[in-house]
């Protein structure tokens, strides 16, 4: 993700301001972890296979969600329903799960929230937690191990006017991050805006988007129908296997085209941008793919969605099968390398921030070329600046952050793949991919892919680059 452009600092490397069903086995795709999950169409499906891992424990794993929302004439507002089919993977049952409302954490605890969730069937709420981005949900019954429950509740988003991921400029909104998801059993870190909080299991979304006939809804996932009632439209979208869903409503533009790996790719932009631009913004998402499908392994998805709009302060935002980005190829190369590291691959954005990001711009540099600043780093700005320090440290140490995560993250990887060879590392990635592809990767597993690629003993090079921690 790069906000407050965060990246364009990297050019400069000059500090920025800042009811239970029964139990079923687990398969390889959470649509078929659960009998009451939403039919989706073969053709939506991703078609690679994928290697699921653990989630820490005790944490409930989403299976589904189906949302059904309606838009006002703006796209401002969003009122329906979520439901979520989640599973215990055990060992002992749960009582409770916490819902992140992330799209309260820029506002807070404000007289009218920006993201309400009230009417619960399934569980009790309590009082929303942690700058109202977090909200205590108590079982009506205990889940036992390995079996499944259903928890709806009806859902209101009022789309702040800043330009933001989750946030509106002028009759654009943008939903990043709008929708509550669980969080990972009691794990409950604070909102950042100059980064993320993210760590989110992998489940499938069938999304019911209900909007005026003039606006467009571009988002994760698939459109799988569209049914329209005098001048309004129901758009339906299958997204099977991501992370989180977000969209955008307005009236853009847009211009198609598609991979040479047969990836669709839709590309929408807001008045300020030209056709001309968009096509070329398309051009560098179009190569990214291409690019890291060859390197590290395929892109699972038949469509690719990208937005772009002149953001006054923001730079885009990484989400599965949809990034927002400015009209520049540093950007939109960055956010769509990120399809791989954190969409496909996930983590634990707040304590590791390093390792999504990094690799992502170490990604992008591959792409666009090694940065010059590159000869001279690390970079330490003073003694507790660490490649592997989390949010904890960077949100108060806000002018660090790009120097520290973007630029001695990719360099430390650009350094590496000079050390151990580009074989290895290409080798190295392919496999971290293949081995935590839908799951949620850790740094030592990232660290270890790369010892077992090579013969060199990499301890000293990770000292140096202050990135030890897990």
């Amino acid at each position: 993700m790069t906000v407050l452009h965060t990246l364009s600092a990297l050019l400069l490397l000059t500090p920025v301001a800042p009811p239970d069903a029964p139990a079923e086995p687990l398969t390889a795709s959470p649509l078929a972890a659960s009998s009451r999950a939403a039919s989706l169409p073969a053709a939506s499906l991703p078609a690679a296979s994928m290697a699921s891992a653990a989630l820490p424990s005790p944490a409930a794993q989403p299976l589904t969600y189906d949302v059904r929302l309606a838009s006002d004439a703006t796209g401002a507002r969003w009122d329906g329903r979520e439901r979520i089919v989640l599973r215990n993977p055990g060992p002992a049952a749960m009582d409770h799960v916490w819902l992140r409302l992330w799209g309260n954490g820029v506002d807070g605890c404000t007289p009218t929230l920006d993201v309400t969730v009230s009417q619960f069937q399934g569980g009790t709420p309590g009082t929303p937690e942690v700058g109202c981005t977090a909200v205590r949900v108590a079982l009506t019954r205990p889940l036992p191990p390995r079996r499944t429950t259903d928890l709806s509740f009806a859902l209101t988003i009022r789309v702040p006017e800043r330009p933001d991921r989750f946030g509106r400029v002028g009759p654009y909104a943008f939903l990043g991050n709008a929708l509550p998801v669980p969080a990972i059993g009691d794990d409950l870190p604070p909102y950042v805006s100059g980064g993320e909080s993210f760590q989110t299991p992998t489940a499938s979304f069938l999304v019911s988007l209900n909007h005026p006939a003039t606006m467009a809804v571009p988002a994760t996932g698939t459109v799988v129908a569209e049914t329209r009632h005098q001048d309004r439209v129901t758009t339906r979208i299958a997204a099977p296997l991501v992370r989180d869903f977000a969209w955008a409503a307005g009236p853009f533009g847009s211009v198609t085209g598609r991979t040479a790996t047969g990836v669709r790719l839709r590309t929408w932009y807001t008045s300020e941008v030209t056709p001309e631009t968009a096509t070329t913004v398309q051009s560098d998402v179009a190569r990214t793919l291409e690019y890291a499908s060859r390197e590290y392994g395929p892109y699972p998805y038949p469509e690719m969605d990208t937005v772009i709009g002149g953001f006054e302060g923001f730079q885009g935002m990484e989400y599965p099968n949809f990034v927002l980005t400015e009209p520049a190829a540093l950007p939109a190369v960055h956010e769509t390398a990120h399809q791989w590291w954190y969409a496909l691959v996930g983590n634990d954005e707040y304590r590791n921030p390093w390792l999504d990001e990094s690799l992502a711009q170490y990604t992008t540099d591959k792409l666009l070329g090694t940065p010059d600043y590159c000869a001279t780093a690390p970079f330490w700005f003073d003694d507790g600046m660490r490649i592997d320090a989390s949010m904890d440290y960077y949100a108060t140490h806000y002018d660090f952050y790009a120097p520290g995560i973007y630029g001695d993250g990719a360099c430390m990887l650009l350094e590496l793949e000079t050390l151990i060879g580009a074989t290895p590392m290409r080798t190295a990635l392919r496999n971290y991919l293949a081995q935590n592809r839908f799951g949620i990767a850790t740094p030592s597993t990232l660290r270890n892919a790369f010892q077992a690629a090579t013969t060199i003993d990499l301890t000293a090079f990770w000292e140096r680059w202050r990135n030890t921690a897990n």
